[in-house]
């Protein structure tokens, strides 16, 4: 089926929208269930103005959330006094770089409607899968673009166009009611007529949107397979990504004890030793300490491998000294 333009709606970026959606569809205090580990921004998108919770759903295999997980979550946030109102899926996956297969992203929003609840599909990494031999089915196909009125399509230009200043986002929905709500909300949040008129120039060029895409797909590709060889010459285990801009790393290995307390004290050396900034599991909600995004797109190829070649030699000093041995000598040569 085609996708109706009446159902389609616009705001200043993904953040603005959910924003939007969690104040249109909850009341404050609702919970929001999302899968962890998750983009650590969610906690602030769905907060600030809604006044909304979100709930992390831990599971055995992040990569294959399951019904009975997800049930569990949402029992202990009702035992809390919470409504559990939303489901937030994040496909492909930030930050894991992995793709949920449609038959999961299918029993996901199954489980949510036996409960009456929204699902809300964030698809921001859709065009920058960087594997050839993945492929990636968006939520509109796999339900054969029949959402109903309880499944809510979001997608925006800063990651798979690398323009997140430009402010402009999109959402899908076939509920009309949200629609309306949204009219009266974006007020606040509108994107721009000399935005929206350039925005239509850009999309309606196809030979270059493909050109672009698949450009950007082999720089991502580039330079994930540089952070991915550097951590195998690590011994650092991590998630192997499909897609998405990023690196999931487990540091654990590294760690002056098994904590958050740990995990912030390796931040910092990081930070300190080696003027390198990674973002740690506890931000997006990983049970597991130890655990790393690595943002790989940030920067250059060039700018990249001096980070890595940085954290490689951090390494070696933790592997070979013991952390009560670490001092501004034990640190000299890992930054060159």
């Amino acid at each position: 089926q085609i996708v109706d333009p009446e159902f389609v709606a616009f705001g200043s970026g993904g953040s603005s929208l959910l924003s939007h959606l969690a104040l249109s569809l909850c009341e404050r205090g609702d919970a929001v269930l999302i899968p962890a580990p998750y983009y650590a921004a969610f906690d602030a998108d769905l907060r600030i103005v809604a006044g909304c919770v979100a709930v992390p759903v831990h599971m055995k295999d992040p990569c294959v959330p399951t019904s009975d997980e997800l049930e569990a979550a949402a029992r202990a946030a009702e035992s809390r006094g919470m409504r559990v109102r939303v489901l937030l899926v994040t496909n492909p996956h930030n930050p894991l770089g992995i793709i949920y297969p449609p038959r999961v992203v299918r029993s996901m929003i199954d489980w949510a409607r036996t409960r009456g609840m929204h699902t809300i599909v964030d698809e921001l990494y859709a065009l920058s899968v960087h594997d050839s031999r993945t492929g990636f089915e968006s939520v509109l196909r796999t339900l054969d673009n029949d959402l109903r009125n309880d499944v809510h399509h979001v997608w925006a230009l800063s990651k798979d166009f690398g323009a997140s200043g430009f402010r402009f986002a999109s959402l899908y929905t076939q509920n009309r009611q949200l629609l309306s709500a949204l009219a009266n909300l974006n007020i606040f949040s509108g994107v721009s007529h000399p935005m929206q008129a350039m925005m239509a120039e850009v999309l309606r060029d196809d030979d270059f949107v493909y050109r672009f895409v698949e450009t950007s797909r082999q720089r991502i590709r580039r330079s994930y397979e540089m952070c991915a060889s550097r951590l195998d010459e690590m011994v650092i285990p991590y998630t192997r990504a499909t897609s998405g801009i990023f690196v999931y790393a487990d540091f654990s290995s590294l760690l002056p004890e098994q904590s958050p307390e740990g995990e912030a004290r390796f931040t910092e050396l990081l930070l300190d030793a080696a003027k390198v900034i990674l973002t740690p599991g506890h931000a997006q909600h990983d049970l597991r300490p130890g655990m790393y995004r690595i943002c790989y797109t940030f920067v250059s190829p060039e700018l990249l491998d001096v980070a890595l070649a940085r954290l490689d030699r951090l390494v070696v000093k933790i592997r070979r000294c013991h952390w009560d041995n670490l001092n501004t000598t034990t640190f000299k040569g890992i930054i060159e």
